[in-house]
């Protein structure tokens, strides 16, 4: 064994670990590996620049649309959607799992009429929505809701109803009422599930923002990527496709953090 090998093994180690160093690490070698294919594939095999550009291009891109403006004002059309409807997605979808998980009956029979509008591709109905709710705010919010509930639904049934009946039946041994058993047993064995469906929803709630604004709106980077798209204007685009990525990166950090927080155990 030479004396590098304790080395590669000890940054191998690191890497492995939990730290937010070593988090912030991983995201950057991740950042600079994609970054340099990128820039071989742009250079060397895509060298038609409709169809790609290299990084550089597509950052002075984004550095342009934030000086000009463009980028803060198509920012704040699709996070304030985002925000104002991804909330009430998730609290549906957790009221009507909740729902499913405890009657029998509701599950048997509207089970398969959710699965059904679930296999509904949504994009196709987006033109109707916004026929109906018209252009901006009020059409995004309803597309955004509906294309979001259902991973939480889900997710919240089948971890209602996965939860272990050893638990349930010893905290009935202690004459723990239905509320207390939901509260202690229930519930707490579900929110990883619920977490893991949140974060499916939130990217499916991303692409749902941006079939919004393809269909009908004013700004976004729906709106921005359609408009670059149409003009040939690839590193602008990219540079939108780019902002997307971000949020559902930050995203993702979130809910793994809250995951943490409301389930430490799952982390032992």
């Amino acid at each position: 064994m030479t004396a590098a090998t304790p080395f590669w093994r000890s940054v191998y180690d690191f890497l492995e670990g939990r730290s937010r160093a070593a988090g912030l690490l991983r995201m950057l070698i991740s950042l600079a590996f994609v970054l340099a294919v990128w820039q071989v594939l742009a250079t060397y095999v895509v060298t038609n620049k409709l169809l790609l550009v290299p990084p550089a291009e597509v950052f002075r891109a984004l550095a342009k649309e934030s000086g000009n403006g463009a980028l803060w004002t198509n920012a704040l059309a699709t996070v304030s959607a985002v925000a104002a409807s991804f909330p009430v997605a998730v609290l549906i979808g957790v009221a009507i799992g909740l729902a499913l998980a405890s009657s029998r009956l509701l599950a048997l029979t509207a089970g398969p009429m959710l699965t059904a509008l679930n296999s509904v591709p949504l994009v196709a109905l987006a033109p109707l929505f916004i026929a109906w709710l018209g252009l901006g705010f009020a059409s995004k919010f309803v597309l955004v809701t509906i294309f979001t509930i259902f991973p939480v639904l889900v997710t919240t049934e089948t971890g209602l109803k996965a939860t272990d009946k050893i638990l349930i039946e010893a905290a009935r041994s202690f004459n723990a009422s239905r509320w207390q058993v939901f509260t202690t047993v229930t519930l707490p064995f579900a929110v990883p599930f619920i977490v893991s469906g949140i974060r499916v929803a939130w990217a499916r709630a991303l692409v749902a923002i941006i079939i919004a604004e393809f269909f009908g709106s004013f700004a976004g980077f729906g709106f921005a990527i359609l408009a670059a798209g149409q003009s040939f204007d690839t590193a602008t685009l990219l540079a939108y496709v780019i902002m997307l990525g971000a949020l559902g990166l930050m995203g993702s950090i979130f809910f793994e953090w809250l995951e943490r927080r409301l389930a430490p155990w799952r982390q032992e």
